[in-house]
C-alpha cells in the first residue's frame, strides 16, 4: 500500500456528447483532466513566435463561466445575508441534506422566483446601507452640536447684526481667562459666554461691536480660537439634537422592520445552498470544458485516474454513448503525475503528517507506512502521561462517533486518537497518571528517578530510525536498479556506524573495530567515484566521512523524546504539589481542585502541541532526510463538489 500507481487516458469522442461525458466522469469523481489546451497554446505560440491564434476557444463558454460565478457570488451574499435570521444546524452532526434528482428539478423550475427573493435581499441590503449612513451622520451631528446645547439662539441668527456679531468659537481652555483679561484691558465691546466645557476647550459664544471686528480677529488668532461653522443647519442646538434622536429612533424602527422582512426571506435560504451547490458543479464540469480539445464535429481530452479503476471508467462512459474511442497508457517521464495515497486504515491518519511536510514524488516512496509507527511511539514517549492520554483518547472517539467527519479532519481526529492510545500506554510504563496524582508505580521505568536509562532508549530509538531511512534509501535505490549505488552509499555507512556502536559494547569493540575500518576505507575509495581525477576521487571519498558527525547530530536530536517527557512529568507534579498545599478546609478544596484541573488542562494542551510538533521535527529533518522524495502534486479529479447540500444523481 503506497502511492497510488497512475494511468492516462486518452478520450475522442464527438462533440454533442461532449456534456454527457464529462457529466458521467464528473460523477465517478475518479478523474482529472488534463489541460491539453494550455499546451496547445504553449506549442502554438513556439511555431508563430508569440502570435497565438485562439480561434478554438469557445467564447460562449467563457461567458457562461462569468454569469455561472455572478450567480455564485450573489447566492453566497444571499446565504451569508439570511443566516443570522434562521436555526443553524451543524452538518458535522447532522450532515448534509439530501436532494433528490425530481426535487432539484422542480426546484430548478422556480429559479426566476427564487432570483426574484435574492433581489428582495439585495434590495433589503441597500436598504440597511442607506439606513446606516443616515444613522452615522447624524449620531456625528449629535456629536459635533452637544457642546452647544446650552445655546439657545437658532443657528441661522448666528453672524452679523446691524452693530453686532454674534459668532460660535471654540478656544484653549487656558486661553479663556487671557482673552477675557485683553479684551478689558483693550477696551472693547465684546462678551465671552462660556455654553460648554471639554477637557482641553471651551465652547462659547462670542458677541461684540462691529467697529471692534479687527481687532477681536487678531485676538483670535493670537490665542488660537477657532469659529465654529454650523453649515446650513437651522434652529436651536437643542432643537437639532432633539430632532436628530427622534430620527435615529425611527431609523431603528425601520432596521427592526427590516429584520423581520429578512425573517421571512429566510425560508429561501435552503433554496440559495441548493443553487449554488447546483452552480458550483456546473462551473466545475464547464471549466472542463476548457480543458479540452474542439473541432466540429469531435472533441479529444486526456485525464488521469487511478489504475484499478480503469474498467469503472470504460463500463461509466459505455452506458451513455459507443461513439467513443479510450486509450489508456503508462505515464511517460515528462507526464506531472498527479499523487494519490492509499493505506492502511491504521496508517492512514499519518498522511496527515506527510501532507503538512510535502506529498511524496510520485515516482518516489510513500513514506506513510514506514514512519507511523514510529511517530506513534515517539508522540507517546514525549507526552508520557496516561491520563492525558486517556482523554486524548474519549475526545477523539466521541469526535469520530458524533460528528460526520471527512477528509484532513477525520484523518487527523484519528491521529489523535492513535496518540493517546499511545500515550496512555507509555503513561504507564513510565508510571504517569496526571503526574503522580493517582500514585500508581510504573510498569517497567519512572524517568524522574532513572533519567539516563531513558536517554539511552531514546538514542536506541533514533539509531533504529536513522537505520530505518538508510535502508529505505537503498531500497530505494535498488528497486531503480542502482544495486551498485546502494552497496556503496548506504551499505558501507551502515557497516561503518554499526562499527562504531559496537564500541559501546566492550565484548564486541573488536568486531566494531574492523568493521569501521572496513566501512571508512570503503567509503573512502567509493564516495569519489563520479570524479575523474584520481586526486579528488581520493579527497572526496575522505570528505564523506565528515558525515560522521551528521549522523551523530541526528541521534543526539531524539534526546528530546526524554526532554519532553520530564516536562509533562515535572509540571503536572508541580501542579499536584500546589493543590495539595492549599487543601484542608472546604474553600480549600475547592482551590485545590480549580488547580489540578486547570492546571491539567493547561499541561495537556501545551505538552499535546509540542509532542506534535517534535514528533514531527523528528519525522522531517531525521527521517525524511535520509531517504524522502518529496514535491508530489495533489491528485485533484473533476467530481460533485458540494458545500451545503448532498445532490443525488445530479
Amino acid at each position: 500500500m503506497a502511492i497510488v500507481n497512475m494511468k492516462k487516458m486518452h478520450l475522442l469522442g464527438l462533440k454533442r456528447e461532449k456534456e454527457k461525458i464529462l457529466k458521467v466522469l464528473q460523477k465517478t469523481g475518479i478523474v482529472e483532466v488534463i489541460d491539453i489546451v494550455e499546451d496547445e497554446v504553449s506549442e502554438d505560440a513556439k511555431e508563430l513566435n508569440g502570435e497565438v491564434q485562439r480561434s478554438y476557444v469557445n467564447q460562449e463558454l467563457n461567458r457562461e463561466l462569468i454569469d455561472l460565478e455572478n450567480k455564485l457570488s450573489n447566492l453566497k451574499f444571499g446565504i451569508d445575508f439570511l443566516k443570522p435570521y434562521v436555526k443553524p444546524t451543524n452538518p458535522l452532526i447532522h450532515g448534509k441534506p439530501n436532494i433528490k434528482k425530481d426535487e432539484l428539478q422542480e426546484l430548478l423550475a422556480k429559479e426566476n422566483s427564487i432570483l426574484e427573493s435574492l433581489q428582495a435581499v439585495f434590495d433589503l441590503d441597500k436598504e440597511i446601507s442607506q439606513l446606516k449612513t443616515k444613522k452615522s451622520k447624524l449620531i456625528t451631528q449629535i456629536e459635533m452640536l452637544s457642546p452647544w446645547r446650552s445655546l439657545d439662539i437658532p443657528l441661522e441668527q448666528l453672524g452679523e447684526t446691524g452693530r453686532t456679531t454674534f459668532i460660535a468659537a471654540v478656544m484653549p481652555r487656558k486661553s479663556k481667562a487671557e482673552l477675557d483679561k485683553r479684551i478689558a484691558d483693550e477696551g472693547l465691546l465684546a462678551e465671552i459666554t462660556t455654553l460648554g466645557e471639554s477637557k482641553d476647550d471651551v465652547y462659547t459664544l462670542v458677541i461684540y461691536h462691529k467697529e471692534h471686528r479687527e481687532p477681536m480677529e487678531k485676538l483670535f488668532k493670537e490665542y488660537s480660537v477657532n469659529l465654529q461653522d454650523f453649515g446650513s443647519l437651522k434652529g436651536t442646538p437643542k432643537e437639532l439634537i432633539l430632532a436628530a434622536e427622534n430620527e435615529i429612533k425611527d431609523i431603528d424602527k425601520e432596521q427592526e422592520n427590516i429584520k423581520d422582512k429578512s425573517k421571512k426571506l429566510s425560508d429561501n435560504i435552503q433554496n440559495f445552498e441548493i443553487l449554488y451547490d447546483y452552480y458550483t458543479v456546473e462551473k466545475d464540469r464547464k471549466s472542463a470544458f476548457l480543458k479540452v480539445m474542439d473541432t466540429d464535429k469531435t472533441f479529444s481530452m486526456q485525464a488521469w485516474l487511478p489504475e484499478e479503476h480503469e474498467e469503472l471508467v470504460k463500463s461509466q462512459i459505455s452506458k451513455v454513448t459507443d461513439t467513443v474511442y479510450m486509450e489508456f497508457s503508462e505515464p511517460s517521464e515528462e507526464d506531472d503525475i498527479p499523487v494519490l495515497l492509499s493505506n492502511p486504515k491504521l496508517v492512514e491518519p499519518f498522511e496527515v503528517v506527510t501532507e503538512l511536510y510535502s506529498l511524496p514524488d510520485p515516482r518516489g516512496l510513500d513514506p506513510n507506512l514506514y514512519m507511523a509507527p514510529f511517530f506513534f511511539v515517539f508522540f507517546g514517549m514525549m507526552l508520557s502521561d496516561a491520563g492525558y492520554g486517556i482523554i486524548m483518547c474519549l475526545l477523539a472517539g466521541y469526535a469520530l462517533q458524533k460528528f460526520k467527519l471527512a477528509g484532513t479532519g477525520k484523518k487527523f481526529t484519528a491521529l489523535v486518537f492513535l496518540c493517546g492510545v499511545s500515550t496512555v500506554i507509555w503513561g504507564a510504563i513510565f508510571g504517569g497518571w496526571f503526574g503522580d496524582l493517582l500514585g500508581l508505580k510504573p510498569l517497567w521505568i519512572n524517568p524522574l528517578d532513572n533519567p539516563l536509562s531513558v536517554l539511552i532508549l531514546s538514542f536506541i530509538m533514533g539509531i533504529v530510525q536513522i537505520y530505518a531511512g538508510i535502508i529505505l534509501n537503498a531500497y530505494k535505490n535498488i528497486r531503480a536498479g542502482k544495486i551498485v549505488d546502494a552497496l556503496m552509499d548506504q551499505g558501507l555507512w551502515l557497516v561503518l556506524l554499526t562499527g562504531l556502536l559496537m564500541f559501546a559494547m566492550p565484548e564486541l569493540a573488536t568486531v566494531g573495530k574492523y568493521m569501521a575500518i572496513f566501512g571508512a576505507a570503503g567509503l573512502i575509495l567509493t564516495q569519489g567515484r563520479s570524479q575523474k581525477n584520481i586526486i579528488k576521487k581520493f579527497t572526496s571519498g575522505v570528505l564523506s566521512l565528515y558525515d560522521i558527525t551528521g549522523y551523530l547530530s541526528d541521534i543526539l536530536s531524539y534526546s528530546r523524546l526524554l526532554a519532553l517527557g520530564l516536562t509533562t512529568g515535572v509540571i503536572a507534579t508541580v501542579i499536584n504539589t500546589m493543590a495539595k498545599t492549599v487543601s484542608g478546609s472546604i474553600i480549600g478544596y475547592i482551590v485545590m481542585a480549580l488547580i489540578i484541573v486547570g492546571g491539567h488542562v493547561f499541561n495537556l494542551a501545551i505538552n499535546v502541541l509540542g509532542a506534535y510538533v517534535h514528533s514531527s521535527r523528528l519525522q522531517y529533518i531525521e527521517f525524511f532526510g535520509k531517504f524522502y522524495d518529496s514535491g508530489g502534486r495533489a491528485f485533484d479529479p473533476l467530481k460533485v463538489k458540494t458545500t451545503y447540500v448532498n445532490l443525488e444523481d445530479i
